[in-house]
């Protein structure tokens, strides 16, 4: 039988909703990471797909693409973006989304 350390503290609401987010944040990106980094499993957006998966609007991933703020690929017209290197993007620069 293992014995489970219990730590008690005290949070305001704005710390324990930030310390939440970030929980989820991170098995989010550690599970998607895992699980695109397999070179068949590639998974390529549009703006629109993009914008929805990061819950940003369109203006704003334009915006973020026109700044060099996040990978791109174009031909012609159509704009592209890999699922992973989103993640990867918002692992390092996790200011973008606040």
């Amino acid at each position: 039988m293992t014995m489970e350390k219990i730590i008690t503290t005290t949070f305001n609401s704005n710390e324990f909703k930030k310390l939440i987010i970030e929980a989820v944040k991170e098995v989010t990106l550690q599970n998607d990471l895992f699980d695109t980094q397999k070179e068949e499993r590639l998974i390529y957006l549009d703006q629109r797909e993009a914008a929805k998966f990061l819950r940003i609007s369109l203006p704003t991933i334009i915006r973020w693409k026109k700044a060099n703020k996040i990978p791109y690929y174009q031909e012609g017209r159509k704009v592209l973006f890999r699922k992973d290197e989103l993640l990867k993007v918002l692992q390092k620069n996790d200011s973008l989304l606040k």
